[in-house]
Formats: structure tokens, C-alpha cells, sequence
């Protein structure tokens, strides 16, 4: 029954999920453009989003990234810069994605709504990181290791105004009153 009602517990399998399912679909998606980026660079210019040159500049950069951040998003590597990248570039698709609510079929899903659930994906490894199997964790292991390591330096205990002297007269003066009550 505790399977059923799980509240707690780690998170990093699902945080590996979402990572190899975003990641593999940028990935593959990048792969496409770039075999053919003559097309994907046409495409991106009829659009008519922006003027030609700024179309060509983004229509040929934009697989390539598509690719690295993929592979970066499924290593977990850079995990906050790299979720930043995706959502940055998710909300672009669904900026320019006019057809995105127009489906052709009466029961699928538009293809804007996986927009919004890689999104939300990309989004929630940017607040909590990639989780424990990922590179960012083994870095993080081998920093904290290093500062263990590291002699830590206490300062000196800091005496008073007077010295020790006034302490132990100041606390002798205390237990006489307090004696004489």
C-alpha cells in the first residue's frame, strides 16, 4: 500500500525521465535540421518572422544548438543554463508555431500542448536540477569532497576587554551576592 501513497522519496529517476525524453527529442530534432539545413534555413525565412538575414543566421545556428543542448540536457550537464536554453527555445516554437491548435484529426492532441509539457519539463530541472545521475552531481560530489578535504581555519578565540582576570573577579562578585540573598 506505501507504493500507492508515495509522497516522498527521490526524485532524480524522474528527473532522469524528463531529461533522456526532452533531450532525445531535441536531439533527434536537431539531427533532422542539421542534415538538411539548406531547407530548415528556407523554412525559417517563410515564415516571415523576421528579415532574411537575421532568418538565415537563426535557421542555421539553431539546429546545431538544438543538438548540443539535447545532448548536454541528457548527460546533465549544465542542467540550469542548458533548461534555461530549451525553455527559451520551446517558447519560440511556441511563439511561431501558427498552425500549433489546428489539428486535422477530431481526437489528437495540437502539437502546441507538447510544447507546453516540454516546457513545463524544461522549467522544472531548472529549479531542481538533474538530480543525482547526471554530470552536475558528480561535479558537486567531487567539490564537496575537495572542501572536506581542506583544512578548515578556526580563528582565535577572542578574550575580553579586561583579560581573563575580570571574568573570573566578575564571576567571584556574582556568587557573593548571589550568597548573600
Amino acid at each position: 500500500m506505501k507504493l500507492l501513497f508515495k509522497a516522498r522519496g527521490s526524485n532524480s529517476f524522474g528527473l532522469l525521465l524528463i531529461r533522456l525524453t526532452i533531450g532525445w527529442t531535441f536531439l533527434i530534432a536537431g539531427a533532422y535540421k542539421v542534415v538538411d539545413v539548406e531547407s530548415f534555413i528556407g523554412y525559417v525565412k517563410a515564415l516571415g518572422v523576421m528579415p532574411d538575414n537575421l532568418a538565415f543566421v537563426l535557421g542555421f545556428i539553431l539546429p546545431f544548438a538544438e543538438v548540443l543542448f539535447g545532448a548536454f540536457y541528457i548527460i546533465g550537464i549544465f542542467t540550469p543554463l542548458t533548461s534555461l536554453s530549451l525553455s527559451v527555445m520551446i517558447i519560440s516554437f511556441i511563439i511561431n508555431n501558427p498552425l500549433g491548435s489546428i489539428v486535422n484529426e477530431p481526437y489528437a492532441i495540437p502539437t502546441i500542448v507538447f510544447y507546453f509539457i516540454m516546457l513545463a519539463a524544461t522549467i522544472t530541472t531548472l529549479f531542481s536540477g538533474a538530480g543525482i545521475v547526471s554530470f552536475d552531481a558528480l561535479f558537486d560530489r567531487k567539490k564537496d569532497k575537495k572542501q572536506k578535504d581542506e583544512p578548515k581555519i578556526v580563528p582565535p578565540p577572542v578574550s575580553p576587554p579586561g583579560g581573563i582576570e575580570d571574568i573570573k573577579t566578575d564571576n567571584l562578585a556574582k556568587d557573593e551576592s548571589a550568597g548573600n540573598t
